[in-house]
């Protein structure tokens, strides 16, 4: 089960970070995926809020407490109170991204796609950093 959950976060997180970044170069261009894909850019941050639970609800307490035993105890500490208040921010970024997107506001959504690639890929690297904190 954790393995499944896992793998579809990190799915789901890759996907968070390549669907802004196409959406992002086809912004200048008359495309009909465009506005599909900034949706489901947005979509797809809520959706993956469900395993991110999950993971945090059910294996995190023990993953927790290897971490503040291992080398890396500050990587709970800062790195995961972190991610978990941007994690809980992205969707949010996302969707104003993408109804900025279908309404064709499409200069003042390149700021907002540029921040949800900036935050998904600080926190695949965050959750890579605490991940060896608790095997350090």
């Amino acid at each position: 089960m954790r393995d499944l959950v896992y793998f579809l976060h990190l799915i789901l997180g890759f996907a968070l970070v390549a669907l802004p970044v196409i959406v992002l170069l086809n912004l200048g261009k008359k495309t009909a995926m465009l506005k599909p894909m900034a949706l489901l850019a947005a979509a797809i941050s809520w959706v993956l809020v469900v395993p991110a639970g999950i993971l945090y609800m059910t294996f995190y307490p023990a993953t927790k407490t290897l971490i503040k035993a291992g080398a890396w105890p500050w990587a709970h500490s800062i790195l995961m109170e972190t991610k978990e208040h941007w994690g809980i921010l992205l969707p949010v970024v996302a969707s104003v991204a993408a109804l900025l997107t279908v309404t064709g506001k499409n200069e003042q959504s390149k700021k907002w796609w540029i921040l949800v690639i900036v935050l998904s890929v600080l926190l695949a690297v965050f959750g890579r950093i605490i991940k060896m904190g608790a095997f350090q």
